[in-house]
């Protein structure tokens, strides 16, 4: 098991403990955002899916408890809503549904992971809602026309073709010994999945592991990282899907086997296929060019609204972080109100006020 999945799963075993020390009838709520409850439920099932997050300052960087994080983005998306909602484009459920219809179909990864149950419906369909509500929000009143549509295509066509793939299950080993093992375990019968959950799980032995959609057309940099890649492109070309490669190197000592479990022929994906798509980006690119800041708003209605959260520790962290939005928004209105005379003031950007509470997007 990698160093992030022991810090995730130590991060949520505390979340369990800190939330099971609420008591009361409200056991099933860890945050209140106004009069919006956060469901216990909903922030666990997120948080195991939460990468421990990195943060920056300076040149130190350290990792941020994953639960309050977690808790700071739903929080942050309960407040998106409210804002659409009153804004009146808040996505209908029938909306929503399409969206997610429309996402199983195009990304199989998407329904692998909720038919593997790492992923509920109904997360997915909420985070389909959530990025729903923040694009009506960033494209409020912005309109292309299939003209503009079929222009972008036309001129950017090479963007639209989809190279071959192979959907492959991998580990990577370092250790000799360990490189051993594995080849007995194959011999002995063993399949390439139990194998990898095996020695995924220790992580003395040095191994990587994991799922991912390996593009096999396509240029790639004259290095000897582009020559590593295009030696495992060589050999995933030519196996078949459930075969599992013989070891390849892969730099620095380290070898790696494949198990191939899907491939796919590369294709010019057509103008009506991709139309919905190349719609989205104009209509966010004009957005940007002719709608108000919404990064700097959510970070002021962010600051204004009321929230309670369960957790003592979490909830000082919380205020500690508002306050500072609050000052950083001060001294950015400050900044904009004063006459435009001699030097031009350096203000703090909007996106950098949206960040300032740990956990924002």
């Amino acid at each position: 098991m990698k160093l992030s999945s022991l810090l995730g799963a130590w991060f949520i075993a505390l979340a369990a403990v800190a939330l099971s020390a609420c008591g009361g009838k409200q056991d099933n709520i860890v945050a209140k955002v106004g009069d919006t409850p956060i469901d216990k439920d909903a922030y666990l099932r997120r948080l195991e899916l939460m990468p421990t997050p990195v943060q920056i300052a300076g040149n130190q960087a350290a990792t941020a408890p994953a639960g309050y994080t977690t808790l700071v983005q739903m929080i942050r998306e309960q407040v998106l809503l409210e804002m659409a909602k009153e804004e009146g484009v808040l996505p209908t459920d029938q909306q929503v549904d399409e969206r997610v219809q429309r996402d199983l179909k195009n990304n199989p990864q998407i329904k692998q992971a909720i038919d593997e149950q790492r992923l509920t419906l109904d997360d997915y369909r909420q985070r389909v809602r959530v990025a729903l509500a923040e694009f009506n929000l960033r494209t409020k009143g912005v309109t292309v026309t299939e003209q503009e549509l079929k222009k972008v295509y036309d001129e950017n066509k090479q963007a639209f073709y989809r190279p071959a793939t192979a959907r492959v299950r991998a580990i990577l080993v370092q250790n000799p010994e360990v490189r051993r093992q594995i080849d007995e375990d194959l011999k002995r019968g063993f399949n390439f999945q139990s194998i990898v959950n095996k020695y995924s799980q220790n992580p003395v032995a040095g191994v990587q592991s994991g799922e991912n959609e390996f593009a096999l057309e396509g240029p790639l940099p004259n290095t000897p990282e582009g020559q590593i890649l295009q030696r495992v492109r060589y050999v995933l070309k030519n196996a078949k899907p459930m075969q599992v490669t013989d070891w390849i190197p892969v730099g620095n000592g380290v070898v790696a086997r494949f198990e191939v479990l899907a491939t796919s022929a590369g294709r010019q994906l057509p103008f009506e296929e991709v139309k919905d798509n190349i719609r989205e980006q104009l209509m966010l690119q004009k957005g940007m060019q002719t709608n108000r800041d919404l990064n700097l708003e959510m970070a002021k209605r962010m600051a204004n609204t009321p929230v309670e959260i369960k957790s003592a520790a979490w909830k000082r962290q919380y205020q500690k972080d508002i306050e500072e939005l609050k000052k950083t928004l001060a001294q950015l209105e400050s900044q904009q109100s004063k006459p435009a005379e001699g030097a031009k003031p350096t203000a703090q950007s909007p996106s950098d006020a949206k960040q300032k509470p740990a956990g924002k997007r």
